[in-house]
């Protein structure tokens, strides 16, 4: 397997995507097909789910072997963080290493040209099926602004409770010693907004996964988010096309009042 990246934008939103993947998970498999670059991990509370799909057509260059390559997501942003922004990325595993070996390099002169060698770990993750399902609500907001929301949400609780209706999205935080806050999101104001008619959901998320999430609010100008009842929320980054995508799903909280 070898792979090349000298895209400069390409480079850093490569970078950029394992700078808070650590969050998710210690070690990630990352799985090398014939037409894509495919990641899922799994927080160890199993509450959830971040998966990365990059199109083969994405990379610069691709040599794939139908690998699957276990790494340590701790040590591989690591070596990633010490990239110079003018420096291309090339990634390579031959068929029974023991190691991966990521070298930076660029024509600058300047930047010192960069080679590692990362030990692989042996991962035996089972993969999660997620099926595709029929949203009962879908909206897509400026990622910054739900990056935003969702820190100043946390300082009031540790639980994000939604309502959204045809007319109005609220997100409410609160806990006994901060009070409580809520935000109104005006449905004008969203890039996208659909609801099935005459429905009215109310749902609870943990804010420090949301928070973990908001984190790669620059990969992308937008997120968007998909509401069932009953089920995980799912949220999506598209990193420039509909088949590059940073995708989570999260498990709702369960409250009393819930059938």
């Amino acid at each position: 397997m070898k792979i090349q990246i000298t895209n400069p934008v390409k480079a850093d939103t490569f970078s950029a995507i394992f700078q808070n993947m650590k969050l998710f998970a210690d070690n990630i498999n990352i799985i090398f097909d014939e037409d894509k670059m495919f990641v899922q991990a799994i927080d160890s509370g199993h509450v959830s789910i971040l998966e990365l799909n990059i199109p083969a057509a994405w990379f610069d260059s691709y040599e794939q072997t139908n690998a699957t390559v276990g790494v340590n997501s701790v040590i591989f942003f690591k070596i990633l963080s010490t990239r110079d922004k003018c420096q291309n990325i090339e990634i390579q595993c031959d068929e029974d290493s023991e190691k991966l070996l990521v070298r930076f390099a660029s024509d600058n002169k300047t930047v010192f040209d960069k080679t590692f060698e990362m030990p692989l770990v042996d991962l035996d993750a089972e993969m999660m099926s997620v099926p595709d399902m029929e949203y009962q609500a879908e909206f897509a907001l400026p990622s910054t602004n739900f990056y935003n929301l969702v820190n100043q949400l946390k300082m009031f609780g540790e639980t994000m409770d939604i309502e959204c209706s045809e007319e109005k999205i609220i997100l409410f935080s609160n806990s006994q010693d901060c009070g409580k806050m809520s935000a109104e999101i005006n449905i004008d104001d969203l890039t996208s907004f659909s609801i099935e008619e005459g429905e009215q959901i109310k749902m609870s998320f943990s804010l420090m996964h949301l928070y973990y999430i908001a984190q790669f609010h620059k990969l992308a100008k937008e997120v968007e988010m998909s509401f069932k009842r009953g089920y995980p929320l799912q949220i999506v980054y598209n990193l420039g096309d509909s088949d590059t995508t940073l995708r989570f799903y999260l498990a709702p909280k369960i409250s009393e009042d819930d059938d």
